[in-house]
């Protein structure tokens, strides 16, 4: 038996308390419940990926994942992972109604090959990786809440804030007021999770703008099927229109380039599996289209894969990964490559992603 072949899988879950409740306008979490798979080969390379389950935004379910991860376990038990590329297009066929296992699945099988060639991940995707810096997320709360928290992430070091609306425009107006007090000095990002119609996304965009107010970008601000909304802001907005619920899928992010309706795209590993946000990176810089790299609650397992990918290929105008910063105590074990601050070291990583479960 070749020593690159899969020997074992493992699938558990992942569970994390969070400092506060991660609210945004479609739901509201207190903890991280993710799930986790495995893979060692037979020269006894283990390789580990993360499934971000996010029910509100995806309909995704942890038991739905975990018993489509425990299938492709046994389908992956016996694979050789120096056919990576055929091993991950497999699970795309497996996989297409759950991404988030997708992504999981994939994110293993390339750690065991990077980890196997005595690589880190970035090395698969680019030669010339620099340090990225994420934002931090103002959930959306009261306007106090917002301004103590981002008073406490400025004194940390956080630069970048990106700020939950879409419960309230009068609210929401406060709350962006309110952040900007506490940092007056640093980038805002505004993210509507799908909340707004066109008509109010863009008057609540000049209503900040009348207080000097300008995001460095717009994220989702409508409904996920409102591709017309999506292009109407796109044209009437002079700062970019991120698509993120919008841009689930390739056959999604090629109507939207095709048609201009969005001058932004999310890519998150857990809506597109590792082939398919490789894709629509390429189709966005060929098109000219920024890019945001974002994550749903995860931790430093697949914050730090999608940092790599990121880092590796260039060309990302956002970071999005500051779920990492939200978890209370970390269950992941792996080197110190995530800042206080909010800095990813890298070119600092020697090996595969870098990180392993702590428990097994």
């Amino acid at each position: 038996m070749k020593e690159t072949v899969i020997t074992r899988t493992v699938v558990r879950n992942i569970d994390a308390d969070l400092f506060q409740p991660f609210t945004i306008s479609s739901g509201s979490h207190k903890s991280l419940e993710n799930a986790c798979i495995g893979v060692r080969t037979k020269e006894g390379v283990w390789g580990w990926g993360e499934a971000a389950i996010a029910p509100h935004i995806t309909g995704e379910t942890r038991e739905q994942t975990l018993r489509n991860l425990r299938k492709t376990a046994a389908w992956l038990e016996g694979r050789d992972i120096a056919d990576y590329f055929g091993t991950l297009t497999g699970l795309e066929e497996r996989l297409e109604t759950n991404r988030c296992a997708l992504a999981a699945a994939g994110m293993a099988v390339l750690d065991a090959t990077a980890r196997s060639l005595k690589l880190p991940l970035w090395r698969l995707y680019g030669g010339k990786p620099a340090r990225v810096r994420t934002d931090i997320t103002v959930v959306i709360g009261t306007e106090a809440q917002a301004f103590d928290f981002a008073s406490a992430m400025r004194r940390r070091g956080f630069s970048i804030f990106k700020i939950k609306t879409g419960s309230d425009m009068d609210e929401d107006f406060r709350r962006v007021e309110a952040v900007r007090r506490a940092a007056p000095k640093a980038d805002i990002y505004l993210d509507f999770n799908g909340a707004f119609t066109a008509r109010d996304a863009e008057r609540f965009v000049k209503q900040i703008a009348r207080k000097g107010i300008v995001p460095l970008v717009v994220e989702q601000p409508v409904a996920r099927d409102d591709h017309e909304g999506l292009g109407y802001l796109s044209r009437r907005l002079t700062v970019p229109v991120c698509a993120d619920e919008s841009a689930y899928s390739v056959h999604d992010a090629v109507k939207l380039i095709k048609k201009r309706q969005a001058t932004a795209i999310n890519i998150k590993l857990a809506k597109l599996g590792m082939l398919r946000a490789r894709e629509v990176w390429a189709l966005a810089r060929a098109a000219g289209v920024k890019l945001m790299i974002g994550q749903m609650l995860e931790t430093e397992l697949s914050s730090v894969c999608a940092a790599q990918f990121a880092s590796g290929l260039g060309g990302f105008d956002f970071i999005d990964l500051d779920s990492p910063f939200l978890i209370k105590r970390s269950v992941m074990r792996g080197g110190r490559h995530i800042s206080p601050e909010g800095v990813y070291d890298v070119p600092g990583i020697k090996r595969g992603i870098g990180y392993a479960p702590t428990a097994g």
